[in-house]
């Protein structure tokens, strides 16, 4: 059956009825129970830490502990929720998973630059005179704290680079507290062994002033080395609100790819616009026809239903819609 083809027409969209893979769901809900635990432990220890040493940077390493472990609670609703269709939203919800990472990450950059005047107020009050009774460092409690935190923090942080690299990298709420649990770890390592070492300073050297102020340097260093993952992470998520593509080089050639080998020889294709929307992509494709007269509606269903099952196997969940020009 040949259709005439002198105008523009759009073929309206078409959602893949495709849940998410039990296990990429359930990977990530066991990743966010165990983090809380682990968080929630860990913020206590960095918070105890900084009773006994003196240490401000422990109640930094503590504070980004205790957020990861509330926006771990946060996220498990997300996780829950964000594929539940409705008539509001019948594609689901899956931008939240963004708005949850933006949010998040906006909150890591407070805490590090609070981190970062906190410290250089401390240091400007101490050579201004403000030094009356000074707080040294204690060398046991941050030798203590530093040898089973650094493990601890480690052994986490890869637990969660595993469990995100097992769903594809594609979550952008695995994606996003493996960069607080990087965060941590840095901060963690860092300030423990440098801490160790200046509160290891004697009293009569020349360098004894590190005994006072040395705390805040160190955290001072760590929280601007800290900076741009959060920052890289609120720039992801807002683009990806706004509708920009994604800029995903590697991924876009192989999709185009797909649907190049997908296309009957009576179609060209004319464009592929790739967004990324939380765990979901939404994938649009162009096409027009070779030869107007004798353009066939069944050969493209056909290519559709092709089209389909392709990218089925490249996305857990996709919207996709088709233009026909």
């Amino acid at each position: 059956m040949a259709i005439p083809c002198k105008q523009k027409r759009h073929f309206s969209r078409l959602v893949i009825q495709k849940q998410e893979p039990a296990s990429y769901k359930q990977i990530e809900m066991r990743t966010l129970k165990v983090g809380i635990g682990i968080n929630v432990l860990m913020g206590i220890c960095g918070w105890v830490g900084y009773y006994f040493a003196s240490s401000y940077a422990l109640a930094l390493d503590g504070s980004l502990c205790i957020i990861s472990a509330v926006s771990f609670i946060i996220a498990l609703s997300i996780t829950r929720e964000r594929d539940v269709t409705s008539d509001e939203y019948p594609f689901g919800i899956y931008s939240i998973e963004n708005v949850y990472a933006l949010l998040q990450g906006i909150l890591l950059i407070a805490i590090t630059v609070y981190a970062i005047f906190q410290g250089g107020e401390s240091i400007f009050h101490f050579f201004c005179g403000g030094r009356a009774e000074p707080e040294t460092l204690k060398l046991k409690p941050l030798l203590i704290y530093t040898i089973g935190m650094v493990f601890a923090c480690a052994g986490v942080w890869l637990y969660y680079r595993k469990q995100s690299q097992r769903t594809g990298e594609e979550s952008p709420i695995l994606r996003s507290e493996t960069v607080a649990a990087y965060m941590d770890t840095l901060v963690t390592i860092g300030t423990g062994i440098a801490l160790v070492l200046m509160a290891a300073v004697p009293s009569d050297s020349k360098l004894a002033f590190l005994n006072y102020i040395g705390d805040s340097i160190i955290v001072i260093l760590i929280s601007l080395l800290l900076l741009p993952a959060p920052i890289r992470l609120v720039s992801h998520s807002f683009f990806s609100l706004i509708g920009r593509t994604t800029q995903n080089k590697s991924l876009k050639q192989k999709t185009e790819a797909v649907i190049k080998t997908s296309l009957d020889n009576s179609f060209r294709l004319k464009k592929v616009l790739l967004f990324h929307i939380g765990s979901s992509y939404e994938v649009d494709v162009t096409i027009s026809p070779v030869n107007d007269a004798e353009m066939n509606i069944f050969r493209f269903r056909e290519t559709r239903k092709v089209l389909e099952e392709r990218l089925k196997k490249l996305y857990p969940n996709l919207v996709l819609q088709l233009f026909l020009e």
